[in-house]
Order: structure tokens, then sequence, then C-alpha cells
């Protein structure tokens, strides 16, 4: 099911699909066929990640850790575990509020997370699985 929703969220893929039911409708074909082959289209993607997923790469950071993951948003989730927020997370590694924001929203991007809790506990699972 998480091959089905990355693909899904994939921009590229749902731009595909949108460009293939604009060409058809551009093209005179009804707007039914249309939006049927822009659904095609998805449900080809969808198909191939439940076929063939793409295993999520692991890297030196920490065990379990996707690839993507920065030093510097792992360390800001190291500070959201020990319960800090954006604003002292910010003071704390003299950044602006902000990018320390941008950090957490590719943190829970990355990781397919909705919560600060679920980065906390994702982090103090890598803790765990280190010992």
């Amino acid at each position: 099911m998480e091959a089905v929703l990355r693909q899904l969220r994939d921009p590229s893929g749902l731009g595909v699909a949108v460009l293939a039911g604009a060409a058809n409708w551009a093209l005179g074909v009804r707007p039914l066929l249309a939006i049927a082959a822009a659904l095609s289209v998805l449900a080809v993607k969808v198909g191939a990640a439940l076929a063939w997923p793409t295993p999520v790469k692991k890297n030196s950071i920490g065990p379990g850790a996707p690839s993507s993951i920065t030093r510097r948003e792992l360390e800001i989730a190291q500070l959201i575990t020990a319960g800090l927020s954006n604003r002292e997370i910010a003071r704390k590694l003299f950044l602006s509020e902000r990018t320390v924001d941008n950090h957490v929203q590719h943190l829970l991007n990355k990781l397919n997370f909705h919560s600060r809790a679920q980065i906390a506990a994702w982090v103090a699972g890598q803790h765990t699985a280190q010992r």
C-alpha cells in the first residue's frame, strides 16, 4: 500500500495523467474518454508500483533512515524528540524559525508522517535499534 501512495504523491505521475487527459480532450475526444485516459495512466503507475516496488534506501545516518534525510534534518528530529519547539530549536541551532519549520515539513514528507510525535517515536526507535 505504501508503494501505491508513494506513486500517487509523485507529481510527475499526476502531471502525465493530467496531460494525457488534456491532450485527448484537445484532440476532440469526448470528455468522458479523456478522463478515462487520465485514469488509465494512473492505473498503470499504481499497477507498476504494486508489481515492482522500489526499496527504500538506507544510509550511514542511522539504521532505517531513508538516504534522503540530511544530517541537519536528523539533528532537528533529535531535538524534536527532546521536546523542543520550532522556536527553541531555531535558537539552539542559530537558524530562523521558518527554516526549522521547513526542515520539519521535509522530515514529515520523507518519512510519510503526519505529526511531530511520529518523528519523535521514529528517532526513539532508531536509538533502540542501535543498542
